[in-house]
C-alpha cells in the first residue's frame, strides 16, 4: 500500500485578496539594496545586434547545480530576445560603472555603442571593467505577476576584480564608503565590539540620488 502526499494548503484567507497602496509597496521595497547587473545575449538570425538589458533581481539560486534567476519585466523589449537566444551572460557592475547601468536601463538606444566588451565562451557579451561575469544557458522561466522569473544554469565564470559594488537604494546609486569610526571605549572592558568594527574592514554605504528604470 503506498503513501500519498497532501496536497500544499491553499491560502482562501481574506488577507490574500488585500492589495497595498502601489507608491507604498515601491518604497517599502526599495529598503533593500541591492546590487546592479546587465543581462546580455548574442545576436541571432533574425536580428544580429546583441540584446542587453540592466536588472536588480539578479541573485544566486542554488549551487548543486549551479543556478542564478532574475526578474526582467513582461513589458521589457530585450528580454524576449535574450530568451530567444537560450543563453546569456551576467555583467556584475562596479561601482564605477553607473554610466552603464543607466545605459542598459534605458529603452530604444544603442546599449552597446561605444561600450568596452569580449564574447563569453557562449557567445554573449561580457562587459570590461565589471566585478564579475556568470555566463549561462536559459534553465526555465515561470511567471511572476508582472515579470518573468528567468532561471538560468550557470557554464562559466569570470572574475572577481578587486573594486567596490555599484549598489541601489530607494531610487538612488550608491557605493561602498570607509566606515564611520567608533568611538573610543571610556573604560577597561567597554565598547570591544566597537572598537573592533572601526578596526575592521567594514565599509558603508553612500547613497547618490538617481533613478534606475525598469529593465527594458
Amino acid at each position: 500500500m503506498s503513501a500519498t502526499q497532501p496536497s500544499p494548503p491553499v491560502n482562501t484567507s481574506p488577507a490574500r485578496d488585500r492589495r497595498p497602496d502601489p507608491g507604498l509597496l515601491k518604497q517599502v521595497m526599495g529598503s533593500f539594496c541591492t546590487g546592479i547587473a546587465v543581462i546580455t545575449a548574442p545576436g541571432c538570425d533574425s536580428d544580429p545586434r546583441p540584446a542587453g538589458m540592466a536588472v536588480q533581481t539578479f541573485a544566486s539560486l542554488s549551487l548543486d547545480p549551479p543556478l542564478i534567476c532574475f526578474a526582467p519585466a513582461r513589458s521589457s523589449s530585450s528580454w524576449p530576445r535574450i530568451r530567444d537566444a537560450g543563453r546569456f551572460a551576467v555583467s556584475i557592475l562596479a561601482e564605477d560603472q553607473r554610466e552603464l547601468s543607466a545605459r542598459f536601463a534605458a529603452s530604444g538606444t544603442d546599449k552597446f555603442a561605444g561600450v568596452l566588451w569580449r564574447p563569453g565562451g557562449n557567445g554573449a557579451p561580457v562587459l570590461e571593467g565589471a566585478l564579475a561575469g556568470v555566463e549561462c544557458d536559459l534553465e526555465t522561466e515561470l511567471p511572476g505577476g508582472d515579470h518573468t522569473i528567468a532561471i538560468g544554469r550557470v557554464t562559466a565564470l569570470t572574475g572577481p576584480r578587486e573594486a567596490g559594488p555599484l549598489l541601489y537604494f530607494r531610487r538612488g546609486y550608491g557605493a561602498l564608503g570607509p566606515a564611520p569610526a567608533a568611538p573610543e571605549a571610556s573604560g577597561p572592558g567597554e565598547g570591544r565590539g566597537a572598537s573592533a568594527e572601526s578596526a575592521s574592514s567594514a565599509r558603508s554605504a553612500s547613497i547618490s540620488s538617481a533613478s534606475l528604470r525598469s529593465a527594458s
